[in-house]
């Protein structure tokens, strides 16, 4: 998962309403996504972008960086720490459920 910051510049696909890729700034980073601010958009899609409100919810990992803002020495611990915990949750085992009959006995 990329780390994104408010004020990021993006690019991303077409989806729902949009039939051409677009660009724009990163207003909101939620956990999966992205709300970016359109910004560059086919002229095509102009009504679809008038209808979103000039807004669209991304997933992080549907969006390009295309320009970063200035990153602190505490955004980049928060990257680490963010790809850290993406790992961790990948690499645990899932355990597996004992069913019981109704009798009581274990299968």
């Amino acid at each position: 998962m990329k780390f994104y910051k408010i004020g990021d510049e993006v690019k991303a696909g077409k989806f729902g309403p949009l039939e051409h890729d677009f660009g724009g700034i990163v207003e909101k980073v939620y956990e999966n996504s992205i709300m970016i601010s359109i910004k560059d958009f086919n002229p095509a899609d102009k009504t679809s972008v008038n209808e979103l409100n000039g807004r669209a919810v991304v997933r992080k990992d549907e969006a390009k960086m295309v320009k970063a803002v200035e990153r602190t020495a505490e955004d980049k611990e928060l990257a680490a720490k963010e790809e850290k915990e993406k790992g961790s949750k990948v690499a645990k085992p899932s355990r597996k459920k004992q069913t019981v009959k109704k009798n009581g006995k274990k299968e």
